[in-house]
């Protein structure tokens, strides 16, 4: 029998070496105290940590999928920052066009020669999937590429998902979160710019706003009212 090439011995050893409770721990640990852009830092370290690979992304799209920034990049042993890509010939695309996880477990770059940053970077292998919202629109994807070939393996593949459903919940949140700015903000200029006099009480009859033409016809600033009762302002009738 043909004995194997140190390789393939190295990469054989590697995949032994996973520990799939130590790398849930890592996600966990890593991340809890984190949210936002913060969480995502932590989130590709500890990815590409506990995969044992060169690098690991999460990308957000600019709402046509033709072009993506990274939230996060980390990349051998630091983060990179502001990483843009279009995602035209590049693994990414498939991830994106077809919704589905792409693996390419070794020639990455002969099998993707037009991505420009594969070469530079020595990359083997490459592993992606797309992050989805609860509608099923694709938010952004995560994404890890080796120096090494990356075989198939059901608990790297098990890792990496739950990896991606952590990073897709959290896009949501901020995704969530984002829109209620929106609103308030909307709400807020609606508020100011009306004619009618608005003033919001709490449940005390305290005010706790006033718009400006409120504030014109009482006479007085809302910062000054705030947390007083409104009845002062009422004849006793």
């Amino acid at each position: 029998s043909m004995m194997p090439d140190k390789e393939d011995a190295k990469e054989d050893s590697a995949l032994r070496r996973l520990d799939e409770t130590a790398a849930l721990r890592q996600i966990v640990e890593g991340t809890a105290k984190e949210t936002g852009e913060g969480f995502f830092a932590a989130l590709v370290e500890h990815l590409a940590k506990a995969l044992a690979t060169h690098g690991a992304w999460v990308t957000i799209t600019d709402g046509h999928a033709r072009r993506l920034r990274s939230v996060a990049f980390w990349l051998g042993d630091r983060l990179v920052p502001d990483y843009e890509y279009d995602i035209a010939g590049t693994p990414c695309e498939a991830v994106f066009k077809e919704c589905r996880l792409v693996h390419v477990p070794d020639n990455v770059i002969q099998l993707y020669p037009d991505d420009p940053d594969l070469k530079p970077l020595g990359a083997v292998s490459y592993l992606g999937v797309p992050l989805l919202d609860v509608d099923g629109k694709i938010l952004g994807h995560l994404a890890v590429l080796d120096l090494r070939p990356m075989p198939e393996d059901p608990r790297v593949l098990a890792l990496f998902r739950i990896f991606a459903a952590r990073a897709a919940a959290e896009l949501q949140r901020m995704r969530a979160e984002r829109q209620v700015r929106e609103r308030e903000e909307k709400l807020r200029r609606l508020f100011d710019s009306a004619l009618d006099g608005i003033i919001e009480l709490d449940q005390h009859l305290q005010v706790t706003r006033m718009n400006p033409a409120a504030e014109k016809i009482f006479g007085c600033a809302g910062t000054n009212v705030a947390g007083k009762n409104f009845t002062r302002f009422l004849l006793p009738e």
